[in-house]
């Protein structure tokens, strides 16, 4: 650590004080004493190591300003150029640059400057060596991206999903009209099935509407005398139960009375109420228009429901290509990086 900080502050052994670099002299100058120092005054190599250990160590900060001290006697330092770039990404060595997870946390803002400064300031050897990687770090950027667009695509089909799952239950309640799960020889039969009720349930209607309300006779039974209550042959009946008989002729008598009128409505009503098997078929022909009205309209609705489905499914594919697409590109994306990878290798070949 004292080395570091010796390396850090550049400090003038004669007076303590901090020293400035002149680059055009190629020394270090003491501002307080004057004192001069040449470059090999602070080993490039030592400072190198420093730098080296402090990166693998994941100590950006002591590497930074281990890097910046030598760039700032020679700026087109090439370890010190991708040091920094190194450390601009927080990766310890050039092979992480692989890993495409890095690239979902990297600062490009950040690297793109460093690798920037390494195309500008480096030598002209080094050059491709910095544009190659920057050409890395636009294929991490951009698989970010079709990353990105691709868990947006996928939210955006499991929504279509969704609202496709909701379609085809609306369009399934409908019954008489559903493609999706009846045959047309078996809607037919449902649909004639529904046409028969509803012709049963017409003509019980009718029935019912035209009936003669005198149809029904009064029953007279429980106007008889019985034995219990009395007879007129009894020799032994008293007067009450000769009473009782005779209340029970007088509400006997009113009966028939009753039902002589009844049977002269019934047959008044008839005569008045003549049946026609032409209301039957007028009522028939209108529920036959409504049945066909109500099924019309369900096929319509049903129709459109398909078409709607179908747009959906439209939709879908469109989004189940774009995820492929976004996949595909991907994969083009990671080929590339690691072919860029290889190049750099070639260009400066990794020392463990």
């Amino acid at each position: 650590m004292t080395e570091m900080k010796d390396v850090n502050a550049h400090i003038c052994p004669t007076c303590g004080g901090k020293l400035s670099v002149n680059i055009e002299r190629q020394m270090y100058e003491c501002p307080f004493c004057g004192v001069t120092f040449d470059y090999d005054y602070f080993r490039e190599e030592s400072v190198l190591g420093i730098a080296a250990q402090a990166l693998k160590s994941k100590e950006f900060d002591s590497a930074e300003r281990a890097y910046d001290f030598l760039l700032e006697k020679e700026p087109d330092n090439f370890e010190a150029l991708r040091g920094k770039a190194l450390i601009a990404m927080e990766i310890t060595k050039i092979d992480d640059i692989r890993s495409l997870d890095l690239f979902s946390k990297i600062d490009f803002e950040s690297a793109y400057k460093e690798i920037g400064r390494g195309i500008e300031s480096s030598k002209p050897e080094d050059r491709e060596y910095f544009t190659v990687m920057k050409d890395v770090v636009d294929s991490g950027h951009e698989y970010v991206d079709e990353k990105a667009g691709r868990k947006t695509h996928m939210d955006e089909r499991d929504s279509i999903l969704e609202r496709l799952g909701e379609a085809v239950r609306d369009r399934d309640t409908l019954g008489i009209y559903s493609p999706a799960r009846v045959r047309p020889k078996k809607a037919v039969i449902r649909t004639v099935f529904c046409y028969i009720i509803c012709c049963l349930i017409v003509f019980l209607g009718y029935k019912y509407i035209n009936r003669n309300p005198y149809a029904k006779a009064e029953d007279l039974s429980k106007y008889e005398i019985t034995e219990t209550s009395g007879s007129r042959n009894s020799k032994n009946s008293n007067i009450d139960g000769f009473a009782n008989w005779y209340t029970n002729h007088k509400k006997y008598e009113e009966a028939l009375e009753r039902e002589e009128q009844r049977k002269i409505n019934y047959e008044t009503w008839e005569k008045n109420h003549t049946n026609s098997i032409s209301g039957l078929i007028s009522m028939l022909i209108i529920a036959t228009v409504i049945f066909a009205l109500i099924v019309f309209i369900l096929i319509i609705f049903s129709r459109a429901l398909d078409a709607g489905i179908s747009k959906i499914h439209h939709e879908m594919t469109e989004k189940e290509d774009k995820i492929k697409s976004c996949e595909a590109r991907m994969a083009e994306l990671k080929a590339r990086i690691n072919q860029d990878y290889d190049r750099l290798c070639e260009l400066h070949p990794v020392s463990e």
